[in-house]
């Protein structure tokens, strides 16, 4: 056997036999090893950001129902209120609420889907928009007329509340 018979042997049978396959292996074992966790990992790490964003959005907005809801029924219906916030409290609560989804809103928007990023950006422009009118009207009563300024400022708990139920409806 002579160089040439052993360069033909190894090239008819020893690469394609022995060759390919460890080649095979190599290539898989980094597969397994480094491409699909890490691809697994990303989608995981994606659906985990997307959770935390739907949950961040959702119970902001169900505790702003929460304060808006029960401070009413406490004020006007004669119950306990749950909340156990004064007028000021919960208006500076709910006030606080809103303030924080719209600092965070821009990390929130990322990781929404397309129809739930829609009804948050909504959102934010609504309570906006509702703090922007009562901000216009507000000081439009008598000197003194204390009665008004406790009812704007409940018409205000009162519109973030309808506003934060609509969106709760929105979800389920």
């Amino acid at each position: 056997m002579n160089l040439d018979d052993f360069l033909k042997f190894s090239l008819q049978y020893v690469i394609p036999f022995i060759g390919l396959p460890l080649l095979g292996v190599i290539v898989g074992a980094w597969l397994t090893n480094s491409f699909f966790p890490f691809r697994l990992k990303r989608r995981e790490w994606r659906w985990e950001k997307e959770l935390w964003a739907k949950e961040r959005f959702f119970e902001t907005v169900a505790r702003v129902n929460f304060i808006s809801e029960h401070y009413l029924k406490g004020e006007r219906d004669d119950h306990f209120s749950m909340s156990s916030l004064g007028m000021a409290e919960a208006d500076n609560e709910i006030l606080k609420l809103i303030k924080e989804l719209h600092a965070e809103g821009h990390k929130i928007r990322l990781y929404l889907k397309k129809s739930d990023a829609r009804m948050f950006e909504q959102y934010l422009a609504d309570s906006q928009n509702g703090y922007d009118g009562a901000k216009e009207s507000w000081g439009q009563w008598h000197q003194g007329d204390e009665t008004a300024e406790i009812q704007h400022t409940e018409e205000s708990i009162s519109w973030q509340g309808k506003l934060a139920k609509e969106v709760i409806e929105k979800f389920n």
